[in-house]
């Protein structure tokens, strides 16, 4: 019983911990657009063209952060009803990773490096779902891990590993619940970086219903390790 009280208890302040995270948010575009629409509105800015586009374009960014914000929300609720689709065809697993590398590095001043052992690996995937659990899992190292990301791929027969790596840690006393939903690594009473919590969730499952495994390597630093595998 005490267990249960236990577990019931850790669920509700994950459960408080996400509701205030994602309140904090949603707030944040709703904040910004509310304050670009003002200023049209009230300062003539009507008159100057480049300061209209400028709010409009902020106005623009912001609500694309908000389709982001609800896209994955939305996509967890279907994971859970097992309502989620995937529509699969097979694909050269290779540039599609190394495409989503080359955009991530635009992103950030961190170092990241891909390095491949074969050029083509052709695999029945959704690619915008498999896109996004890559995606997410080169995020997590961006966000969190340390200023060096390797992303590796090897292939041995009829198996492919995509290795995603950074020169951070996780506590081992995290490492068994960081693929739980809304399970964020507890920094005290802060997050200096927010999330929802949902992304790691969301890749395992995602890779999973490719037929695949996410694990997180036993190791001083980060690695996070995909493997698919060709019956």
């Amino acid at each position: 019983m005490l267990r249960t009280i236990n577990k019931q208890k850790q669920i509700a302040e994950i459960k408080n911990d996400f509701i205030s995270n994602i309140t904090h948010e949603f707030k944040t575009p709703i904040t910004t657009i509310g304050t670009a629409i003002e200023a049209i509105k009230e300062f003539n800015i009507l008159q100057n063209k480049e300061k209209t586009d400028e709010y409009l374009n902020i106005s623009k960014n912001q609500l694309q952060k908000l389709t982001v914000m609800v896209e994955k929300i939305l996509e967890t609720s279907a994971l859970d009803s097992d309502k989620l689709l995937i529509k699969k065809e097979v694909k050269n697993v290779i540039p599609l990773v190394e495409n989503i590398v080359l955009k991530a590095s635009k992103t950030t001043s961190k170092s990241i490096e891909f390095t491949t052992s074969t050029a083509n690996f052709t695999y029945s995937i959704d690619s915008f779902h498999f896109e996004n659990a890559i995606r997410n899992l080169i995020d997590n190292a961006i966000k969190y891990g340390g200023n060096s990301i390797e992303i590796t791929i090897k292939k041995s027969a009829n198996n492919l590993q995509i290795l995603i790596a950074d020169d951070g840690s996780i506590p081992t006393n995290q490492r068994e619940r960081i693929f739980d939903k809304f399970y964020r690594i507890p920094q005290g009473n802060t997050h200096n970086i927010k999330g929802f919590g949902i992304g790691l969730y969301y890749a395992k499952n995602i890779i999973e219903k490719h037929n695949g495994t996410l694990s997180l390597l036993k190791n001083k630093t980060t690695i996070f390790k995909i493997n698919l595998s060709k019956n």
